[in-house]
């Protein structure tokens, strides 16, 4: 996997309100704009972040939240939609920095926080010498600053009010956050990839929890919360709510499709990569003349790790059906 990695301080601004209270962090991941975001909801005084990030650009989201105007200490609050490296790979840096917070988690991802190890031996063996460049060191979470938000449990921050929707597919961790006083949804993964305000949404696949029945059944959830704007994490606010969605369920789809008879004729692993990659990029290209636009997807969502999970539900389908 060729994977260049940057890191190299950056003087470009890293914030922007998106819309009253609600400021956007650029995590400036490998050096590149437009590839994670944190969202940090300031509200009477009380400060809420959804989604840590990565170890790796730790720095660079604090200088955001000075940026800003405000001091991380006063930060009560840590969400993430979910525990992949990217997402909440920074939770145990961060409560070591923000005395103040408490962070919050899907039930099912709360003991991987707790005890990181499992996280960060699965992923050296995909990234090897590039995990600690890449993703930083996951350090553990005190299991005393902990809470576990389950379906539809609710969270407060200042006046604000926001529930927590289970959503797999993605991953069997995910949550999705509602803003109920604006009707906003912080979607995490399961509301797919989108860079620049591009037509084009990618559903980031990998293993070992890619379900694209449980994907469907997510997507149906996010469309009857009726959200004004979704927040996605990769990367930005978007307000075409329902063409987004039809564009995310039917690429998850074509893709499971597409990946699936590729393998099932015989086909390796990495040429279905490659192949899926030609495909995709030729139709992100035809959207933009920006140079770095194909590059910073591929930072968001791998096209190989994204074959080897639609790879690894069709092996759990197949043993099912024999079972």
């Amino acid at each position: 996997m060729a994977i260049s990695v940057s890191h190299a301080p950056t003087t470009d601004r890293l914030v922007r309100e998106v819309e009253p209270g609600v400021f956007l962090i650029d995590h400036h991941f490998r050096g590149a704009p437009g590839v994670i975001a944190s969202y940090l909801i300031a509200d009477d005084e009380e400060l809420t972040l959804i989604e840590a990030g990565p170890a790796s650009t730790v720095e660079t989201l604090l200088a955001g939240v000075r940026q800003a105007g405000f001091e991380p200490a006063q930060i009560a609050q840590v969400v993430v939609t979910h525990i992949h490296l990217d997402h909440a790979g920074a939770a145990g840096t961060l409560l070591r920095r923000l005395p103040r917070a408490r962070l919050y988690v899907h039930p099912v991802g709360a003991p991987h926080l707790v005890d990181p190890s499992k996280l960060m031996a699965s992923a050296t063996r995909i990234y090897g010498e590039l995990m600690q460049p890449l993703w930083g060191e996951m350090l553990p979470v005190p299991a005393d600053r902990i809470g576990v938000l389950d379906d539809r449990a609710v969270l407060s921050t200042g006046r604000r009010t926001l529930r927590a929707h289970d959503t797999p597919g993605h991953a069997n961790h995910h949550l999705a956050l509602n803003d109920l006083a604006t009707g906003a949804v912080f979607a995490g993964d399961v509301a797919g990839i989108r860079l620049d305000g591009l037509r084009h949404v990618r559903p980031p696949t990998p293993p070992p929890e890619f379900d694209p029945e449980a994907w469907k059944r997510s997507i149906a959830t996010l469309r009857a919360l009726a959200p004004r704007r979704l927040y996605l994490t990769h990367f930005g606010a978007y307000d075409d709510i329902a063409w987004h969605l039809d564009e995310l369920l039917a690429r998850t789809w074509f893709w499971t499709g597409w990946v699936g008879s590729r393998l099932a004729a015989g086909e390796d692993p990495q040429a279905v990569s490659a192949s899926l990659r030609e495909v995709d990029e030729a139709l992100v290209a035809a959207a933009t003349h920006d140079p770095t636009i194909l590059a910073r997807y591929e930072s968001a969502g791998n096209y190989r790790m994204s074959v080897d999970g639609i790879a690894r539900w069709w092996r759990k389908r197949g043993e099912g059906a024999r079972a």
